[in-house]
């Protein structure tokens, strides 16, 4: 029979065990990437507009691009154009969709949306899935420009008169 001795035996039990914390303590080399990663894309650079033609019809004047920037930045002024831009910047088109029309996630707000009161009771405290629009998010004045944007929605066309719906 084979006779071990005890020092044998944990000289041995010594060196597996050092042998299995030394090898835990190796690290792998780092490997590449397996799929390389895309480039961040870039924006592409804007595109030029060719001048318009000076038109002699009527003696008038086109009107000059600081003249048309002046004219849109007044239409953003109003209510329903700052109310447009919150409702973008909200995030409200994200489930209301971009004309308050209504998607998949969130119901149609448009063009007759609940009374005032009862708009700014529901943001602040919803009911469902929608999140809660406190105080700090928005003011109520924000609100109410968000409400006038909805107000200014068309009214959708009857489904009598949509080609594509009819039998």
């Amino acid at each position: 029979m084979l006779r071990v001795s005890r020092q044998a035996i944990v000289v041995l039990f010594v060196a597996l065990t050092f042998s299995g914390v030394l090898a835990a303590q190796i690290r792998p080399t780092p490997q590449p990437p397996r799929r390389p990663t895309a480039p961040p894309r870039t924006a592409p650079p804007p595109k030029k507009t060719p001048p318009e033609p000076d038109d002699d019809r009527g003696g008038k004047e086109a009107p000059t691009p600081a003249a048309t920037t002046k004219q849109s930045a007044a239409a953003d002024t109003t209510p329903a154009g700052t109310g447009a831009a919150l409702y973008k910047k909200n995030g409200c088109y994200e489930c209301h969709a971009n004309e308050a029309q209504g998607g998949p996630q969130g119901p149609r707000l448009g063009p007759t949306p609940i009374p005032l009161p009862r708009f700014l009771a529901y943001v602040r405290n919803p009911a469902g899935d929608m999140p809660p629009f406190t105080a700090k998010v928005i003011s109520d004045q924000d609100l109410e420009a968000i409400y006038a944007f909805l107000q200014s929605r068309p009214t959708p066309p009857a489904v009598k008169e949509i080609p594509l719906l009819q039998p």
